[in-house]
């Protein structure tokens, strides 16, 4: 699945391998209470982020899962995906990371 961010010169096992993928897990998220802003209900993700260290430095985002748990009605977004659905997996866990660091700190 995210051979094409990749690019052909690698595979996932080299990438794995070498140190260069890493794994942001926003599990301490899932299931925290959310409350409601002006009678509407807020939500939260709990994502699974995969980002790969490029050979060039990059720390890019490879894939995104939306949910702690793998199945059906959690799709993998992935960066060719089209623009919008990839686009809001970043921004989710954007909201993830902050929700997270504002809790711990």
């Amino acid at each position: 699945m995210v051979a094409p961010s990749l690019g052909p010169s690698t595979s996932l096992q080299r990438e794995m391998e070498g140190g260069r993928l890493f794994l942001a897990d926003y599990g301490l998220l899932e299931g925290l209470p959310t409350g409601s802003l002006g009678g509407e209900p807020q939500f939260l993700a709990a994502p699974l982020c995969l980002l790969w260290l490029s050979h060039r430095g990059d720390l890019l985002p490879i894939a995104i899962q939306l949910s702690q748990h793998a199945g059906p009605h959690a799709p993998i977004f992935l960066p060719g995906d089209g623009h919008w659905g990839w686009t809001l997996a970043k921004l989710w866990v954007r909201l993830a990371h902050f929700t997270l660091h504002e809790m711990v700190t």
